[in-house]
């Protein structure tokens, strides 16, 4: 068995934590997510019941779930897909300044969401969607365009893998029971692409996050109450304090890439500045090499050449013949 990649979760909380792998065996890569706290079993039981809840809930010929392909009590695992996220396909887009792309990769994934599952008539606030995202009533989700019959807040664009003519939804780590905003799944997934992984690279000048939420048609005064919802999820996985981010203590300095990009850009032109003095210079000492060269082979220099050797033959220096010439020749060139 060939362990090709390995994340542990130790940064959530105990009930939480838990490590994912992916494992190669005679060429068939399996994901595997595997309790590392005794408290984390049950959290792969629910992984469990989020998958089935999932499978109940989706319409045929949409999303697929990859396959399980094993379960015990404290670890489980599904079939590997290979393909391209529409998180990678809408940050290829965007490097290629393609909006045409960019949006309609977004339309599609929201097209995609409300085909596949059948929408419920209206919310439903269950025990654990309260204790989890801090919703007591309906009324905190104001009218939005549909509501998921199940909440499925893991469908983001990072965890939707486009395989062949099949759309896989790699990841129900964190499934619901209960009916909360179609409309905050899809500000989670514009947030964390837009807000969270690219901001720093220059995403919000090229397209902007209230753009990105009109086109979706979101609602910008419940998207304050969506992120509200989301910074409670997150509390509930990690706690209020955050107490066991440690990797916080042994972060490394991070560039972001249009800082290195600027950072190249400007070398570049250093570069080029400093080969243009150098061709000046080549140009400057090969003119002056020319004019010495016409002087030393000029009939006025190698006549100089021959009189300045007959008078140091006949007036050798520091001799007291010599002298006088100087003070002689120093005189003439006074008159």
């Amino acid at each position: 068995m060939n362990v090709v990649y390995a994340r542990y979760n130790r940064h959530r909380l105990p009930p939480f934590q838990i490590e994912t792998s992916i494992v190669e065996v005679n060429g068939v890569k399996t994901v595997i997510k595997k309790a590392l706290t005794s408290e984390a079993a049950n959290h792969i039981q629910a992984i469990r019941s989020g998958y089935d809840l999932i499978q109940s809930n989706l319409n045929a010929g949409t999303l697929v779930l990859p396959s399980q392909a094993a379960f015990d009590a404290s670890s489980i695992s599904f079939q590997y897909i290979d393909g391209k996220s529409l998180d990678h396909l809408l940050f290829q887009a965007f490097r290629k300044k393609d909006k045409t792309t960019f949006f309609k990769i977004i339309d599609d994934y929201c097209a995609l969401l409300k085909k596949s599952f059948r929408l419920a008539e209206r919310p439903e606030i269950s025990a654990i969607i309260s204790e989890v995202f801090g919703i007591t009533t309906p009324g905190q989700l104001g009218n939005g365009n549909g509501w998921l019959p199940l909440a499925a807040i893991d469908a983001v664009f990072e965890n939707i893998i486009v395989s062949g003519d099949k759309h896989y939804l790699i990841d129900n780590e964190w499934i619901f029971a209960g009916a909360l905003p179609f409309d905050f799944v899809v500000f989670r997934s514009l947030f964390y692409f837009h807000q969270v992984k690219y901001f720093e690279i220059g995403i919000e000048q090229w397209v902007s996050f209230a753009e990105l939420l009109e086109l979706c048609h979101v609602n910008p005064g419940l998207a304050k109450r969506y992120q509200e919802m989301d910074e409670s999820f997150q509390a509930y996985v990690y706690g209020q304090e955050r107490c066991y981010q440690y990797k916080e203590n042994y972060k490394k300095r991070q560039i972001a890439v249009h800082a290195l990009e600027q950072t190249i850009d400007h070398q570049r032109a250093v570069v080029r500045k400093y080969h243009g003095d150098i061709v000046t210079m080549r140009g400057a000492l090969a003119e002056k090499d020319r004019i010495i060269n016409e002087i030393v082979n000029s009939f006025g220099w190698r006549l100089w050449r021959k009189i300045a050797g007959a008078l140091d033959y006949a007036c050798p220096p520091g001799s007291r013949r010599r002298r006088m010439t100087d003070r002689l020749i120093s005189y003439l060139k006074q008159r």
